[in-house]
């Protein structure tokens, strides 16, 4: 058992450089100081957040939100300090190779820990739950690890999948950022008024896509439909690019976004509607597939359908594209 657990532990110790290298190596070409990049990237990726206190549930989305963007513009800052002459979008895509440097360490360090507990103390319990555990903290070290070449060449991932839904849907309209790194845009269609949202792209980025929902209803009068459309974890045996209707806010994260469509929603009886393009947590990370490139597009005359049989002329509707935006202009 020892030794399985520490040919796994071996791996993830790979993975985990092999991330901190790429990382270095495109900090520099914003920054030649070696010495100056290594120092301050290492000090980052052994940084953390912590959750705040959930005793008294009341009010705690607006405490781990303000967590949450306190500790991705630590991430932000940081980057931009050892990479002054990067302009936003490389701002965005390199805190996200950061970020995936930041996961790998951190299960690495994690599954360590256990194995040397186990071994010092002889737990042969503590490593059977290690070993049990293991499969599914290597499949996704093995995700993590291959998001390193998307990230670092700033392609489309599989969690692109949102945002390149709402980039057709609102193809030849300008946008606005009507909310940080959040970009809306005023699509007519077949008589109705669609608001299309997305992150702001190119750069590795999710935006505030429940904030500005939530702002689209209280300023832009009766809404009639709100739509989401995001990348879907598939079951195994079930194909990859399957594209799949209900009900609800499809969007993923810490839930943060989520509770402000639903709090919206519900207060003015909105429907919520979400269509998913399905794909392994692998390909959600890793460059966009030709397949997942085709439930894109089925996605899209999906939300078409829906828009048409759901709602009526002069109707307003939010289409919300939930996602990474890292090479979706």
């Amino acid at each position: 058992m020892l030794v399985n657990v520490r040919r796994s532990l071996n791996k993830l110790d790979r993975f985990r450089a092999n991330a901190r290298l790429r990382l270095l190596s495109s900090m520099q070409r914003y920054n030649t100081n070696r010495a100056d990049v290594e120092t301050r990237m290492d000090r980052v990726t052994s940084s953390f957040a912590i959750t705040p206190v959930s005793m008294d549930p009341s009010g705690i989305i607006g405490k781990l939100e303000h967590v949450l963007d306190t500790y991705d513009d630590l991430l932000k800052t940081e980057v931009q300090r050892v990479a002054p002459n990067a302009n936003e979008a490389e701002i965005n895509t390199l805190s996200n190779q950061l970020e995936v440097s930041i996961g790998l360490d951190t299960m690495f360090r994690v599954v360590r820990h256990y194995y040397l507990l186990a071994k010092k103390q002889g737990g042969i319990l503590a490593l059977a739950q290690l070993q049990m555990a293991l499969p599914t903290i290597m499949e996704e070290a093995e995700a993590y690890s291959a998001a390193i070449d998307a990230f670092a060449t700033g392609k489309p991932i599989g969690d692109g999948a949102g945002p390149l839904v709402a980039t057709r849907l609102a193809m030849g309209t300008d946008g606005k950022e009507a909310v940080k790194d959040t970009m809306v845009y005023d699509v007519p269609f077949e008589g109705r008024n669609m608001m299309v949202i997305r992150a702001k792209g190119p750069g590795g980025n999710v935006g505030k896509p429940g904030s500005l929902v939530e702002k689209l209803i209280q300023e832009k009068g009766p809404v009639s439909l709100v739509m989401t459309v995001d990348a879907a974890l598939k079951l195994e045996g079930e194909l990859s690019g399957d594209v799949a209707e209900g009900v609800g806010a499809a969007i993923g994260g810490p839930g943060t976004e989520k509770y402000h469509i639903e709090v919206s929603a519900v207060k003015q009886g909105i429907p919520l509607v979400a269509v998913v393009v399905k794909m392994s947590s692998k390909e959600a990370i890793s460059t966009i597939t030709s397949q997942l490139e085709k439930g894109v597009e089925e996605a899209a005359k999906r939300v078409k359908n829906i828009i048409l049989a759901r709602t009526k002329p002069g109707d307003n509707i939010i289409v919300a594209g939930i996602g990474n935006t890292i090479g979706v202009a």
